[in-house]
């Protein structure tokens, strides 16, 4: 009987953290592209180690031939911090300057302007009440 019990309460276990993440049907929408020059390269950060290590939890890559797209991907629920460069030579990597200003044109979510702070200020949710955010590329 108590095997019994046991097993119950593993099954409960894993049936109910099944649903605790549930995931999300999220559209990133990506504008200020310049035509026809490059490839959208988009990095989604889950937590603020892994995005100052550069150790993202999905990369992807995008093509355009307008100045808008809208990309539609399956992603649990949770804190995340998106970053997308258009890699406009095509050489794969964010050119920067000295400084470390970027080349390209690139964006972070949630970003209104100055020097990037990090992690705490441009996270944002994820989760069935709020799937989607639109990103803006720009030119430093």
């Amino acid at each position: 009987m108590v095997n019994k019990t046991i097993a119950f309460l593993i099954f409960l276990l894993m049936v109910f953290s099944i649903n605790v993440f549930a995931d999300v049907n999220f559209n990133l929408e990506i504008s200020g592209i310049e035509e026809n020059k490059g490839k959208i390269h988009v990095k989604v950060f889950s937590n603020d180690k892994d995005y100052k290590n550069d150790n993202s939890y999905l990369y992807f890559i995008l093509e355009s031939t307008s100045s808008r797209i809208t990309h539609n991907f399956i992603i649990s629920e949770g804190e995340y911090l998106i970053v997308c460069f258009q890699d406009t030579n095509n050489n794969g990597v964010l050119d920067t300057n000295y400084f470390g200003i970027p080349k390209e044109p690139s964006a972070i979510s949630n970003y209104t302007g100055g020097i990037p702070v990090g992690w705490k200020k441009y996270k944002f949710q994820i989760n069935n009440n709020s799937n989607k955010i639109l990103i803006n590329l720009r030119r430093a």
